[in-house]
């Protein structure tokens, strides 16, 4: 591997067995050994491979992966639950050994990759700390040394000699992240550990993660917040049911993994199709944490309702707290109350004196929706990234059914309007990245 390659995975695959029934676990390696007495090719030895083979079967949570990682280069790895980004971190951090292929990694890695992990709840941190440097490879000394630094970085104060088992999430987070930033590393890992930490902790974590770059430390950064992923490095993976589908910018990269929610039809008229069925957790979190109740307006007929809706941030954290450029999410839970024949929905955005900033849907997104039967229902996750004026807005659903002949024109079942207030706040330093009611695309060169 060349020197400036820190990370290089060829054909890595990842493989585990999902049994049958919980007794194939101690069957099929006695299966396996007593296959092994036979010479290859011979019946017996087929007829028992097949045997065994009959009481599982692989899941693939990688598949052939190939890509290199260069020294100071800051790569973020984005894709939906599931797709194998965890198992890909574990792989380079070698928590894991592959099913076939390699990665190989040069130099220290420093990972956060579980809260907590690698800490002993019994221990106090300050112990944890002695603790974690011995696994990374320091003294005693050495990491008396920098006690005072991770100290005063996690800054919890005297919990710093209580046991780790009385931390709160963030008390671990801050401590895991102090001594993993602490100890030189040259490629860092971090799976999603700083969505626990307040928005000032956040902020000083990715100043730091930054410097460490800057000197020339690899960084592999997995994010659901891709205003992160956007901010922090300089290039994505987009992984997808275990396989790597868009190696780029990160702006390229969080386009088409918002792309993948979409289904690929060529017209804007609603299709008959399937729908995601709603599972019952999922309507169940909805109305635990339903946003409708507190409307200021509502009416229509609710022939195709507006049932309950959340709005999260880029970890999935219900709020309405936002920074400025980063993404929010409107969940919704629509009930079709009647046959409806070319459903539509939307989302508003107005300020504070009521005017009306945005407004799209699905006719405008070219995201058609099925025709729905009385009792069906489906869950909607809009998406809008917040390129708005620091200041407190008001968010408007809509459900709603579109004129065949023009699908700007139709007839409104369900409006609800004067959800929020939704907060954007500027907790950047230096000059602001636009000024006015909402960013628009614009570019300067010389001529």
């Amino acid at each position: 591997m060349s020197q400036d390659l820190l990370i290089e995975a060829k054909n890595l695959t990842k493989a585990y067995r999902i049994w049958n029934r919980p007794s194939s676990r101690l069957t099929v390696p006695f299966i396996e050994a007593a296959s092994g007495i036979f010479p290859k090719g011979s019946a017996p030895r087929g007829l028992l491979a097949r045997s065994a083979g009959s009481k599982y079967r692989d899941f693939y949570a990688l598949k052939d992966l190939s890509f290199s990682i260069k020294r100071g280069e800051a790569t973020g790895i984005i894709g939906r639950n599931g797709s194998g980004k965890s198992t890909l971190l574990q792989l380079i951090a070698g928590t894991l050994t592959p099913t076939s292929g390699s990665v190989s990694v040069s130099g220290r890695v420093s990972a956060l990759l579980e809260l907590g992990s690698g800490f002993n709840p019994e221990f106090t941190g300050r112990e944890n700390v002695f603790l974690n440097g011995a696994i990374y490879g320091f003294t005693r000394g050495e990491m008396a040394a920098r006690m005072e630094e991770i100290t005063a970085f996690a800054d919890i104060g005297d919990f710093i000699d209580q046991p780790v088992k009385t931390y709160s999430s963030g008390m671990m987070m801050r401590l895991a992240f102090a001594v993993a930033v602490n100890v030189q590393p040259d490629v860092l890992i971090i799976d999603e550990a700083l969505a626990v930490g307040d928005v000032f902790f956040s902020q000083k974590c990715f100043q730091r993660i930054r410097e460490i770059v800057h000197r020339g430390a690899t960084l592999i950064f997995v994010s659901h917040d891709m205003g992160a992923v956007q901010s922090l490095c300089d290039r994505a993976l987009l992984l997808s049911q275990g396989a790597m589908i868009f190696d780029g910018a990160p702006e390229d990269c969080v386009s088409r993994y918002f792309n993948l929610h979409k289904p690929v039809r060529d017209t804007g008229q609603a299709v008959a199709g399937v729908h995601p069925a709603v599972s019952p957790d999922l309507r169940r979190s909805l109305e635990d944490l339903n946003v409708i109740e507190a409307a200021k307006s509502r009416h229509g007929s609710r022939d195709l309702e507006i049932a309950a809706a959340v709005v999260v941030d880029g970890h999935g954290a219900a709020t309405w707290d936002f920074e400025m450029m980063h993404r929010a999410s409107v969940r919704v839970l629509f009930r079709a109350n009647a046959d409806i024949q070319r459903p539509s929905a939307g989302l508003q955005v107005h300020d504070r004196t009521g005017n009306l900033v945005f407004a799209a849907g699905t006719p405008q997104l070219r995201f058609p929706l099925p025709k729905l039967s009385k009792g069906q229902e489906i869950v909607l996750e809009f998406r809008i990234a917040l390129n708005l004026q620091p200041g407190a807005y008001t968010l408007s659903l809509d459900a709603a059914e579109f004129d065949e002949d023009n699908p700007n024109v139709g007839v409104f079942y369900d409006r609800v309007g004067g959800l929020g207030p939704l907060s954007v706040a500027f907790n950047g330093g230096g000059t602001l990245p636009f000024y006015g009611t909402a960013q628009l695309p614009m570019e300067i060169s010389y001529l």
